[in-house]
């Protein structure tokens, strides 16, 4: 599902046209649409359709970011007032994460009243936020393992980037379905990040922990904008699938062979996606002039003298005398260039 997503975004975020690109050309569907978007109505005060979808998707662009940028801000201002430094046992306990992991990063820790599940927020300063509950220590071990391990996999980036792209494509419901299913992905992703330095026991243990603290949290409880938490309330169902993943986790050749295959099949998909590209295809309009002759690549092409003049020859009629740069820009156009 995350390969899905990232060729979407690729995709849209990478319109390229390479040198050979097969061109496909359309004279029905795409010129009909260009046509209705560019096409001036009177009411809409003589202004385009895309000038004014454009300036809808801008409008409704910088409410969300706006929005977006006051949400994330508060929930540090709550963290900076509200909540208070770690202990030293839950500083030496982050320390003992650390050297399992085998990876430093720089963490600040806190605990607050006004939270019910663990989580990890922030993409320069990172910060871990506990509830004020009394954890044993193997529970807290779990929980820091946890929530460090968000931040060693990058996932509050990942977040922030795909709450940006949402953001710009709000107006695709697609994205939400993209905002919805990151949320579970990259839960998965760290349970079987956490999953690969724990034994089978320990596995058990880490699950029992989160189970634990699920049933004790206030099920009404909402954790703070772009964060990365040790669970969500209301999602038994998402609990559920990460349980069973983690149970049945495995780390055989098996699992990562066919881990690189569908990496494969979706970067030929990717790259194969660039080979054709649909374009428009318009008519070209007949010209009033009297004297203006019309001419296509059935009845015309260039002539290449041998002093290396052009020429531009048409059915029935003279041949007309072109320049160098009016003959590239015929041969662009589709006629044949000949040389005699």
């Amino acid at each position: 599902m995350v390969l899905l997503y990232l060729f979407c975004a690729v995709r849209l975020f990478l319109p390229l046209e390479f040198t050979h690109t097969l061109i496909a050309e359309d004279d029905v569907v795409y010129p009909y649409i260009y046509n209705l978007l560019t096409r001036e109505r009177t009411m809409l005060a003589n202004k385009s359709l895309t000038l004014v979808l454009c300036t809808v998707w801008i409008l409704g662009f910088c409410v969300l970011l706006f929005r977006y940028a006051r949400q994330y801000r508060k929930a540090i201002r709550s963290v900076e007032r509200y909540a208070e430094p770690w202990d030293e046992q839950t500083n030496a306990l982050l320390k003992q994460v650390q050297q399992q992991t085998r990876r430093i990063i720089k963490v600040q820790g806190y605990t607050a009243a006004s939270v019910e599940s663990a989580f990890g927020i922030g993409v320069i300063h990172k910060r871990i936020i506990l509830p004020d509950k009394d954890y044993t220590e193997a529970e807290l071990h779990y929980v820091l393992l946890h929530e460090y391990t968000h931040f060693l996999n990058h996932d509050t980036i990942v977040k922030l980037l795909v709450t940006l792209f949402c953001i710009i494509f709000w107006w695709n419901p697609v994205v939400y379905l993209l905002q919805k299913d990151l949320e579970q992905n990259l839960e998965i992703k760290c349970d079987l990040s956490v999953a690969r330095t724990l034994c089978s026991k320990e596995r058990a243990a880490y699950l029992r922990t989160i189970l634990a603290l699920m049933k004790q949290s206030d099920r009404k409880h909402r954790i703070p904008f772009a964060a990365a938490a040790l669970f969500k309330p209301d999602a038994d169902a998402a609990i559920k699938e990460r349980f069973e993943t983690v149970m049945a986790y495995s780390a055989n050749r098996r699992n990562r062979a066919a881990s690189a295959v569908f990496t494969s099949v979706f970067t030929v998909l990717l790259i194969a996606s660039y080979m054709v590209l649909p374009q428009p295809q318009f008519a070209a309009p007949k010209s009033t002039e009297p004297q203006a002759i019309d001419f296509n690549s059935d009845i015309a092409y260039i002539k290449q003298d041998h002093v290396g003049e052009y020429w531009l020859c048409i059915q029935n009629e003279q041949p007309i005398k072109v320049k160098k740069e009016e003959a590239d820009f015929y041969q662009q156009t589709g006629l044949e260039v000949v040389k005699k």
